[in-house]
């Protein structure tokens, strides 16, 4: 149903249904009952990755890859959730599992990996390497300029 709150409806089931889809036709139908809008979508879909292949991939990663290939996941979602898109547009799985093995930390190396051409690396690319390069990010915080409180309390970092 119109969550009138919001003014939008919810799209979060279908997303996650289509989180391993490849759709093929997608055909959203609105009506009303009682006066209460409401929308149906109907969707022509292709499994692309089911679950247990998704584990296989991932069998292969030790336990600090598995947690940057969860962030990447993250991201991903959020991201094709903003965009309105289902996640496989962005990265596949497999995709993201490369990533995670290759570690990119330039949009040429990101160029290098199957799947991510001039345009998705433009557009994908920052946030991509953003992740990874804080991921593996082992500074310790800095000590010659420490957190220091402003006026109203507030924490404040130069």
């Amino acid at each position: 149903p119109f969550d009138p709150e919001t003014e939008m409806f919810h799209d979060e089931e279908l997303s996650r249904f289509l989180l391993n889809k490849r759709v093929v036709t997608l055909r959203p139908e609105f009506f009303q009952v009682n006066g209460r809008p409401y929308w149906s979508v109907f969707v022509e879909y292709e499994t692309v990755l089911t679950a247990s292949d998704d584990r296989t991939e991932s069998n292969n990663l030790d336990e600090p890859q598995r947690l940057l290939l969860q962030r990447l996941k993250e991201w991903r979602k959020e991201k094709a959730a903003a965009e309105g898109v289902p996640v496989y547009i962005l990265a596949t799985n497999s995709q993201l599992v490369e990533l995670v093995k290759q570690t990119p930390q330039t949009l040429e190396a990101l160029r290098q990996i199957h799947g991510f051409g001039r345009k998705k690396s433009e557009k994908y690319g920052t946030d991509i390497i953003g992740i990874i390069q804080a991921f593996y990010e082992k500074k310790p915080p800095n000590v010659e300029n420490p957190a220091k409180p402003d006026i109203s309390g507030a924490t404040v970092t130069k």
